[in-house]
């Protein structure tokens, strides 16, 4: 049972409802005050140490558990993930079914193409709808594109090639028009 759908409990017979659970949302939120609220103590701990690291890394490892934080945050992470990847194998699924149900709609229609050629008849009228024969136009068919001559073929619109315009700016090129971001950095999870 979803967390939307009512409960109704046996000796009352009184719809009640289940809260929702909440999200990762809140964790995003109390991580980003966090961490500014850490930021706030390392600059105060910088000016008192006086370069001091470890000093810096003591003070702050008694202030604020960032551990736990990150923790949190890896397994947030780790289950936003299975969800992601439960989402698109149930999109695949989807999309399979949605194949199937197509064929087998075009079967069918194969079949009463078949019926109304046998039975000789132009249409049949039926309470779910009438059904009849209509001429369908030639498809085309390539055989061998590279025979077909040029003037059957449309010049596709330019498409930009990202990697060549990056590696001529990581080459130092200017390039008008674009530019590189500043990168940043970013991290590694290995499940423990």
């Amino acid at each position: 049972m979803s967390a939307a759908q009512p409960q109704i409990t046996a000796d009352e017979g009184a719809t009640t409802h289940k809260a929702k659970p909440k999200r990762a949302f809140g964790l995003v939120r109390n991580a980003a005050l966090e961490l500014e609220a850490a930021q706030v103590l390392r600059d105060q701990l910088s000016d008192l140490a006086g370069g001091d690291e470890d000093f810096i890394r003591d003070s702050m490892e008694g202030e604020i558990d960032l551990d736990r934080l990150v923790g949190k945050l890896v397994a947030s992470i780790a289950e936003d993930e299975s969800l992601a990847a439960g989402l698109k194998d149930y999109r695949e699924g989807l999309e399979a079914r949605l194949k199937r149900f197509t064929d087998r709609a075009g079967h069918k229609r194969s079949l009463l193409v078949k019926t109304l050629e046998i039975a000789g008849r132009p249409s049949i009228e039926t309470p779910a709808g009438t059904v009849s024969l209509r001429p369908v136009p030639p498809k085309l068919i390539e055989e061998d594109a590279s025979e077909i001559p040029s003037e059957f073929w449309v010049p596709s619109p330019p498409k930009l090639d990202r990697k060549a315009v990056l590696d001529a700016l990581k080459g130092g090129r200017v390039v008008p028009g674009a530019s590189l971001n500043n990168g940043g950095q970013t991290v590694s999870i290995k499940a423990s």
